[in-house]
């Protein structure tokens, strides 16, 4: 009688019947439990030897037998939740074929740009600054069906734009390793532009990065993944391009028929992991409680174009072809990242010259605390705006921009709470005049137009404060 009612007891207050009033409910039953054993205790053995060491033996394993118990129903309901947040809010049918997780940033900046020569006044200098929201992104992805069938929707605003998508594709995978994706997403050429900019280690990319990027296109992909070896291809409408003989705009979200798409479009991605897991490649931080790793990649890039909607001369059909590679070391506490990239343009007009365009950047990274991180990076360009001499014409290339770019910039990052809530600082200089390679919605300014004159003047000075949030 004695073991069956302090089972009966225990159970009931190590499983409450509901989680609302839970802690009322074992308060309660705890009042209950030690009125019954002081009557017990009075009644069995009033000179308060009933507590022997079998007893209580038998009382312990009866314990640990309810408490096994309750562990058991509590792994079973949250195997069965089908709402909640683990790293980011989801839904989930109850056999976990269907998933929703949802997740998104926003990242506000304030910046302050001084430019020695002034676009609309030449001669004189002009400071420019004010805070922006410089993007908010909005994520869904996902299973169907089964977990070998994935998806992802993605949509953004930049700089205050109307929202509009940005990743929208279904993924399937084949086999272990082996996926097949069709839709629209990031273009498999340079790593920089494959980490999200949520993790980026500077405030935003290079301008190097804002040139040469292949952007987001539709297409169709095939990715290999081992152990140590990855692998991506792809056929594609077509992707980002910018030079005097073929500045192509965004390929994001345009249509089928659009005059930018391409006669054929080819893409392909390989990486090398030397050392560490694919996880920690997913950004650059080389965390305190990370290990070391090494990933080196390489891409290539062709496009073959039937029209020209880049410029006004109906009579090119501009070949692009491109290529990159790049290397990241990661340390316990720092990082260091670089690659170098090349892309050329031929017109397919006789007596005029291609166009060859190359660009390198090098940053790192170095944790002072746990949460603190030091950051640097430098980089170097060459847009090829004038293959053939001459002067510079209104409506190519950023107005015939200045062709270069030497910038280095130094920052820190204080993740707050890791990647989701993060402070960051930066400030830029520029060592050469800022044409061809000016970035205004993340990065330097045009120092001048064509008809201003003033590419040349070096010293332009960009500063930047972010704060992001992650949910």
């Amino acid at each position: 009688m004695l073991s069956a009612s302090i089972a009966a007891l225990v159970a009931s207050v190590v499983v409450p019947t509901t989680a609302v009033d839970e802690q009322q409910v074992i308060d309660q039953k705890l009042a209950e439990l030690r009125g019954e054993v002081a009557e017990l205790r009075a009644a069995c053995d009033p000179q308060g030897s009933w507590l022997t060491a079998a007893r209580a033996g038998e009382i312990r394993e009866l314990v640990r037998d309810v408490l096994a118990d309750a562990g058991t129903r509590d792994s079973l309901q949250a195997a069965g939740m089908t709402a909640g947040r683990r790293d980011r809010f989801f839904l989930a049918s109850e056999d976990g074929n269907w998933v929703m997780n949802v997740q998104g940033y926003t990242q506000v900046r304030y910046a302050f740009d001084y430019r020695p020569s002034n676009p609309a006044a030449p001669g004189d200098s002009v400071d420019t600054f004010g805070a922006s929201i410089r993007r908010m992104r909005f994520q869904f992805e996902g299973t169907v069906v089964d977990p070998t069938w994935r998806y992802k929707l993605q949509f953004v605003s930049y700089q205050g734009s109307v929202l509009s998508p940005d990743d929208i594709y279904l993924e399937k995978t084949l086999a272990p390793g082996l996926s097949l994706r069709i839709g629209q997403f990031n273009l498999p050429f340079l790593r920089e532009s494959l980490i999200p900019d949520s993790v980026t280690t500077m405030v935003d990319r290079a301008g190097t990065e804002f040139f040469f990027s292949a952007g987001r296109g539709q297409g169709i992909q095939l990715t290999a993944e081992g152990e140590h070896l990855r692998a991506s291809a792809g056929v594609f409408d077509s992707f980002d391009v910018k030079s005097n003989y073929f500045s192509s705009g965004s390929s994001r979200n345009q249509a089928w028929d659009s005059p930018t798409v391409a006669d054929y479009c080819f893409m392909a991605r390989a990486e090398w992991k030397l050392a560490g897991t694919w996880t920690q490649c997913r950004d650059f931080a080389g965390w305190r409680t990370g290990e070391f790793g090494v990933l080196i990649g390489a891409a290539g890039e062709i496009e073959k174009k039937g029209n020209n909607a880049g410029t006004s001369d109906p009579s090119i059909e501009p070949l692009v072809a491109g290529a990159t590679v790049d290397i990241g070391i990661e340390w316990p506490g720092a990082s260091i990242f670089s690659y170098f990239v090349w892309r050329q343009i031929d017109p397919g007009v006789a007596g005029m010259n291609n166009a060859n365009q190359y660009g390198l950047v090098v940053q790192g990274g170095y944790f002072v605390t746990d949460d603190v991180e030091l950051t640097a990076r430098y980089e170097y360009g060459d847009a090829d705006t004038m293959p053939n001499g001459g002067a510079g014409a209104v409506g190519t290339l950023v107005n015939n921009g200045y062709p270069y770019n030497s910038t280095v910039t130094v920052g820190a990052n204080w993740y707050i709470s890791g990647q989701f809530l993060k402070l960051s600082w930066d400030i830029g200089y520029a060592f050469q005049g800022v044409g061809a390679f000016a970035s205004p919605p993340g990065a330097f300014l045009a120092d001048g137009t064509s008809s201003s004159g003033q590419f040349n003047q070096s010293g332009q000075v960009l500063a930047r404060m972010q704060v992001q949030l992650m949910w």
